[in-house]
């Protein structure tokens, strides 16, 4: 997919119509003309689902699509049932431009099925389509501006996974539990050999795919969020040399290096700044 393509869908502006999780019984059928959009995710069971001309059967992983003008039929079979999410949508695609609001029309490029292989993403999507189904089933007026939200996302992570697959869910995942493991423990000395240790993977591996991820090293990532707890403390009244010290820093020359670097600032002056 393009880059300015797969910007325009960032911008789109969804309507969600309809959202059920649903059990079907071993009867359960569709035959349908559709007249607006369909994301269904399996995650239990199987059934078979024809897409205009294209018959398949799905189980649990597939994601289906179906567009306005399709003709759906779906049935279950005698010895199994299905479990299934299911949302019923349009969209628009708003962009302002040229000092003026114009309306791209950015076709959705999911084919009738795909298989989720990535257990990772897989798991992200069930709980996204979960909130989606509880917000959907609530009355508050701030629950369809939480329902577009989820949906957005639910889109981005789905045209990222086609896109080349440029993002690997587990070594998301890894990094994810990096990320928590240095939140919690930024005051120790850590090193790359302990993260390494800690997500049972490499140095050399680990710091690929933390950079692939997150576009900067783990030592920089370690230092914005002690830089971030810093900040708090000295709002907080303790001097730079305590403050150094409690957010793992054991050199307070290389603290106040670091700090300037991703402040603009030294210490001292973010002082007199917050005091002033």
């Amino acid at each position: 997919m393009r880059l300015n393509q797969l910007k325009h869908m960032y911008e789109i502006f969804p309507k969600i119509l309809y959202v059920v999780d649903r059990t079907t019984s071993l009867s359960w059928k569709l035959d349908d003309h559709m007249s607006f959009y369909n994301l269904m995710l399996i995650y239990d069971g199987k059934a078979e689902f024809t897409c205009n001309n294209t018959t398949i059967q799905a189980s649990n992983g597939y994601l289906l699509f179906y567009r306005p003008g399709d003709i759906r039929k779906a049935h279950t079979f005698s010895e199994s049932s299905m479990k299934c999410f299911g949302i019923d949508f349009l969209y628009t695609c708003p962009i302002y431009q040229d000092n003026q609001w114009q309306f791209v029309d950015s076709t959705l490029p999911f084919s009738f099925f795909q298989k989720i292989d990535d257990q990772f993403l897989f798991s992200r999507l069930l709980d996204l389509f979960s909130r989606l189904n509880r917000f959907f089933l609530s009355n508050k007026a701030i629950n369809r501006v939480n329902e577009r939200s989820v949906f957005s996302e639910i889109l981005i992570l789905l045209l990222q996974y086609k896109d080349g697959n440029q993002y690997n869910y587990s070594n998301l995942k890894r990094v994810d539990k990096i990320i928590n493991y240095m939140a919690e423990n930024y005051m120790e000395n850590i090193t790359l050999q302990q993260l390494a240790d800690y997500s049972q993977i490499s140095p050399s591996y680990l710091g690929n795919i933390f950079n692939k991820v997150i576009g900067a090293s783990t030592i920089e990532y370690l230092i914005n969020i002690r830089i971030t707890k810093a900040k708090s403390l000295l709002k907080d009244g303790l001097t730079i040399s305590e403050t150094s010290k409690l957010v793992g820093f054991n050199d307070i020359f290389y603290f106040s290096k670091s700090f300037k670097k991703r402040e603009g600032i030294s210490p001292s002056q973010y002082i007199e700044l917050i005091n002033s």
